[in-house]
């Protein structure tokens, strides 16, 4: 891309603090603004007299107004008014045309060129905009779209006023909330596309998702995750029609022939779901690179900043170790470390590892227990089902506990121990500590989640629990395993709807105990802002996969058992994915717009889970199911081990040569983006603008 160009080394008077006082006709510019600009907005609670000291309500104000009177030092257009209930007062703040170009310069702000100057993503400059080289937005507005804008008039915002005293520190939202002195700061939505947004994506079930919009609206980070979720609902339409015939095939034979629902097909079904693993992650990997290069994030990791969290760290080493590859000292260094003896950052994962290990332990003998003290008891030979439901539950409602104290529930803002323990180990950016967040989830989550099923379907029948033999009723656990593993899937369907859209809905009930209206029986109208002021915070990003990855993971892993698990996941996140839409977009609070360039380290644990459902697949076919002897009546157990050896051998093979047969690079992408930059390049020389990297 290109960056910054014209802009004078040296400023006495930085363009975004031109008044009307000033040559520049910035005053005229900013008002050209739309009459409803982007805002970010922050929220002060008004004291009641009633309840409060004057002392107290005199200290407010004045946090208040000197907050105030640095956002206009910054020559910020700021608005304050009361709620309709007196309670609070909002201030909006938005900044005029002139201070956007100018940061927009400052920050290295992309945007798009017109398609007849290659539509590539380009930095913005003003000798370009002075062309007319940049395309409109999407949202309706000249330049800038509502995104960029709050992200321009944030980082104003948080920058020390022109001129202002060394000794004058700048805003710092955060920790004025921290202090009880602010309520919230948050982006406002944007009325025209957030209602765009409702119409054309949320309420539509079977229209492609406009998922350019997405991205320009709430920024790439949610937009990508939307792109994996549709793309894993379009994917998941092959076990789902798959597992629908054969589950039909199966209810004709259990009621019709054999009273059971062993089928000669599920080893078929079980391949295919193999298979389709794999193929999953390739398609996805393909589709993910197209998007790195539609949105221009290729280089996005090696552009990111430092986290807050890591520079204000006492752990943290300052302008003393020197970088090996530049020479240069390091602003903000924490060592690595080693595991023996435990130092620097490796002790600290040292910790999370363990308490990783104790949890595991914990899950496993919980799961043993649940078998050989519940489950097992209440089954008898040809009556499985009490027991099986009431196991399913029972490990779900493992799964969810234990995911819930080490995971946390963000939509009640706990904070799980999980994230504690990784915030300790202090990782630089964004990237890198998300990616251990899901990584050490992943640790745990993969015997939570699994162990009780594996142990069901492979293990009861094979080795002692608990120091005896607890083996399925007659030996047969494949109908234990079915009940099971449908409860489980509907409890954790289930769930999942009830923490998505019951749990904050409770949170704001529990909050609002105790508030009695003013005026009962009357209904006062409130402001947009005061609306969404109410409204839910936003589920990070990072959450908003955890349950759809996972839930994979019991497809590709188990679905053989019970094929119709496809198609209630597919009906169900068909509705979800478009729920969860229509609740960003009308109950949650805009979240502030991130980059993201790939799904991080959710793209390692699907792999894992693609290579572990062959084993599991070759298991369920030869060993808790007898579908083989459809094929070969006559086989001896040790045929049976064999059989499960070469059908395993067959499918990583296979895998092998779905991986390098699918290409992972998207060719008619990277030909797109080498032609736009091209087109860039030429028409930049053409015009003689020279740039800086």
């Amino acid at each position: 891309g290109c960056a910054m160009a014209g802009i004078q080394k040296r400023r006495q008077k930085a363009t975004r603090y031109y008044t009307e006082d000033d040559e520049d006709d910035g005053g005229a510019m900013a008002a050209a603004t739309s009459t409803m600009p982007p805002a970010m907005c922050a929220v002060f609670k008004t004291l009641d007299p009633d309840e409060h000291e004057s002392s107290e309500i005199e200290a407010a104000n004045q946090v208040r107004e000197k907050v105030i009177g640095k956002l206009r030092a910054l020559n910020l257009n700021v608005d304050q008014f009361p709620a309709s209930d007196g309670k609070h007062v909002f201030v909006t703040i938005g900044a005029p045309e002139t201070m956007l170009k100018y940061e927009a310069e400052h920050q290295r702000a992309k945007l798009r060129l017109r398609e007849e100057y290659g539509g590539a993503l380009c930095y913005y400059v003003g000798e370009l905009d002075e062309k007319k080289a940049y395309d409109k937005p999407l949202d309706g507005f000249e330049l800038f779209s509502s995104t960029l804008q709050l992200k321009l008039i944030d980082e104003v915002v948080r920058s020390k006023p022109y001129g202002s005293d060394e000794k004058d520190e700048p805003i710092d939202f955060d920790e004025l909330i921290e202090d009880g002195k602010v309520e919230e700061y948050f982006p406002l939505h944007h009325a025209r596309m957030r209602m765009k947004l409702v119409f054309e994506w949320a309420q539509l079930l079977t229209k492609p998702q406009p998922l350019e919009m997405v991205r320009e609206y709430f920024g790439e980070q949610v937009a990508l995750f939307y792109t994996w979720y549709g793309f894993y609902n379009t994917m998941l339409w092959i076990p789902a029609l798959c597992g629908l015939a054969l589950f039909c095939s199966q209810i004709y034979t259990y009621t019709s022939m054999s009273g059971s629902l062993e089928n000669p097909f599920v080893l078929v079904y079980g391949i295919v779901l193999s298979l389709w693993a794999s193929v999953f992650c390739q398609l996805w990997m393909a589709l993910e690179n197209t998007r790195k290069h539609e949105w221009d994030t290729l280089d996005f990791e090696n552009d990111e900043k430092v986290r807050e969290e890591f520079m204000e760290s006492d752990e943290i080493v300052r302008d003393e170790m020197l970088n090996e590859v530049t020479g240069e000292p390091e602003e903000y260094f924490y060592p690595d470390g080693s595991w023996l003896p435990p130092t620097g950052r490796a002790r600290k994962q040292l910790m999370t590892y363990v308490v990783i290990g104790l949890v595991n332990a914990v899950s496993i003998f919980v799961s043993v227990l649940i078998w050989t003290d519940i489950s097992e008891p209440l089954m008898e030979p040809g009556n499985v089902i009490v027991g099986g439901v009431v196991g399913g539950v029972a490990f779900a409602a493992v799964s969810i506990i234990i995911d819930a104290l080490m995971d946390g529930v963000p939509e009640l803002e706990h904070k799980g121990m999980m994230a504690v323990l990784v915030e300790g180990e202090l990782w630089k950016t964004d990237t890198e500590h998300q990616d251990n967040v899901i990584l050490k989830t992943f640790y745990f989550k993969l015997v939570t989640k699994y162990f009780g099923l594996t142990l069901v379907a492979f293990a009861v029948n094979l080795t002692p629990v608990m120091g005896e033999d607890r083996p399925c009723p007659e030996w047969q656990c494949m109908p234990v395993f079915q009940v099971m593993y449908v409860t489980l899937i509907v409890c954790e369907l289930a769930y999942s709807v009830f923490q998505s859209q019951g749990l904050p809905v409770i949170k704001k009930a529990i909050e609002n105990l105790g508030v009695v209206p003013d005026k009962l029986g009357v209904k006062i109208a409130k402001s947009p802002i005061e609306d969404q002021f109410g409204w839910f915070d936003p589920t990070p990003v990072i959450e908003m996969y955890k349950d759809k990855v996972y839930q994979f993971g019991y497809i590709v892993l188990f679905a053989a058992a019970f094929p119709i698990v496809p198609m209630l996941c597919l009906v169900s996140n068909t509705f979800d994915l478009r729920q969860r839409a229509l609740t960003l977009l009308t109950k949650n609070k805009r979240p502030e717009p991130f980059v993201a360039a790939d799904i991080g380290t959710y793209q390692t644990i699907l792999e894992i889970l693609a290579t572990l459902a062959i084993i599991t697949n070759s298991l369920l076919i030869g060993l808790t199911s007898h579908g083989l002897y459809f094929y070969i009546p006559g086989l001896t157990q040790i045929d049976r081990l064999w059989a499960i050896v070469v059908l395993e051998h067959f499918l990583i093979l296979t895998k092998i040569v779905i991986g390098s047969v699918i290409p992972t690079e998207p060719a008619n992408a990277i030909l797109t983006y080498n032609v736009q930059q091209e087109r860039k390049n030429q028409q930049l020389a053409l015009w003689d603008v020279e740039f800086e990297e």
